[in-house]
């Protein structure tokens, strides 16, 4: 645990795990004030890589106890650790369905942004805490998206496998299904399942989603947020998330006669 712990606070996760953080001050509130918020989020990743959603979620519990805030405070921030323990375990491979990828909850990222963004959204005394964890929900959604994009040519951002799945029949799918079980360990099976789920109606459908996602939390931030260096990083950040989420389809090789 003490391994898993001492990761979150590595440069690449430096800025993730200060997002409740920057969301405080774009929402016009104190960041220090969602500092505990910050180290609840890296109690519970630390926890979640070795353990089970609703028990990692007992490290930030325990913290939570013995903070020094307000009552009212103190239930609302355990009632929203509480609803994210909830969701069900994501699926170890995802899934093939657009909805499902979309939905709150479908991942640990979508799950911890939304929550972190909601709970700094309470220190803040804005009117609509409701906004800012949509707001969470669609930077964690993103964050999925690049980071998988990100992670080599063995890796699909999930929302590019269920829109691929949404142009086949049950058959294909199944062969899908197949492919992104045998690519856990199988190499071939990897680079197969890579180009099948690029075809290029497939990554047009991606890009699309990916550029609709950018533009709803920039709607969202917009109206939310204060125009301030908090929420011009977000912006900045969202921007970058988009730039590493696009993908490319695999090249069609036509045939030609003289």
């Amino acid at each position: 645990m003490s391994d898993s712990l001492s990761r979150q606070t590595e440069p690449p996760l430096v800025f993730a795990r200060l997002f409740a953080v920057v969301v405080a001050g774009a929402a016009g509130g104190s960041p220090q004030a969602a500092m505990p918020v910050s180290v609840m989020s890296s109690l519970w990743w630390a926890g979640i890589e070795a353990q089970s959603n609703r028990a990692s979620t007992e490290l930030p519990l325990r913290h939570l106890r013995t903070l020094r805030i307000t009552e009212p405070l103190r239930q609302a921030w355990a009632d929203d650790l509480e609803q994210a323990a909830a969701f069900p375990e994501p699926h170890p491979l995802g899934h093939d369905d657009v909805e499902q990828v979309l939905k709150p909850g479908a991942s640990n990222r979508n799950t911890a942004y939304a929550r972190d963004a909601l709970m700094a959204a309470r220190t803040c005394g804005v009117a609509d805490t409701a906004e800012w964890y949509a707001f969470g929900c669609l930077y964690g959604l993103l964050v999925d998206q690049a980071a998988a994009n990100s992670g080599g040519p063995s890796e699909i951002p999930p929302l590019l496998v269920a829109h691929a799945c949404s142009l086949m029949d049950e058959r294909r799918r199944g062969h899908v299904r197949q492919l992104r079980h045998d690519a856990t360990w199988d190499v071939v099976a990897k680079a197969t399942l890579r180009d099948v789920l690029t075809a290029p109606a497939a990554v047009e459908l991606y890009n699309e989603e990916v550029r609709r996602l950018h533009s709803r939390a920039l709607a969202v931030l917009a109206r939310s947020g204060q125009p301030n260096p908090f929420s011009a990083l977000l912006r900045a950040r969202l921007d970058g998330l988009l730039q590493h989420s696009g993908v490319r389809p695999r090249e069609v090789v036509g045939v030609f006669s003289a």
